[in-house]
């Protein structure tokens, strides 16, 4: 009797082994669609963010329409469109890498791209600001953001720029 209900025990073991791992697959599938989403709401949370922030400080929203590339603007200016492009980078290298992880769309990343591509990548302080970062991301990486945001590899040097701003010495 004793052995009858050991096999009886290990039949119902051999049985709710598969369905626990059942139930842990669908667990990890749930928890990776959680962790997606909560990332793609942090990603449209910052950028709705930073609009609504634009939007109620009028020095900033003055400082936006300005042509970044005229050569009137003042080296203050030139700081302020380098870090602009900073926040702007950043926010990109994070959504490309989620997007490389799966963590966010397509969508996501275009958008930044877009953002990036409206001409702020081709004023002087942009571009300063991407030679100070280029050495820090990966070839593939480099590539495909030249290419979307230059057509090509950005073979122009601000290093001029960057010196007479003093961002590098």
């Amino acid at each position: 009797m004793l052995d009858d209900l050991g096999t009886i025990a290990q039949i119902i073991e051999g049985a709710l082994l598969p369905l626990s791992l059942i139930y842990l697959a669908r667990e990890a599938q749930l928890n990776v669609k959680l962790t997606k989403a909560q990332f793609s709401h942090t990603l449209t949370n910052r950028l709705y963010e930073r609009y609504l922030s634009s939007t109620q400080n009028e020095e900033f929203v003055s400082f936006l329409a300005k042509d970044f590339s005229s050569q009137e603007l003042t080296a203050e200016d030139q700081w302020r469109v380098t870090l602009w492009t900073n926040t702007m980078l950043v926010d990109l290298f994070d959504t490309y890498e989620q997007q490389e992880n799966g963590l966010a769309t397509q969508d996501q990343l275009d958008m930044r791209v877009n953002l990036l591509k409206l001409g702020l990548m081709q004023s002087p302080g942009a571009k300063a600001a991407w030679s100070l970062w280029k050495p820090a991301r990966e070839t593939s990486f480099v590539d495909w953001f030249e290419t979307e945001i230059y057509g090509g590899p950005l073979t122009e040097d601000s290093s001029d720029h960057t010196t007479s701003l003093n961002m590098r010495r």
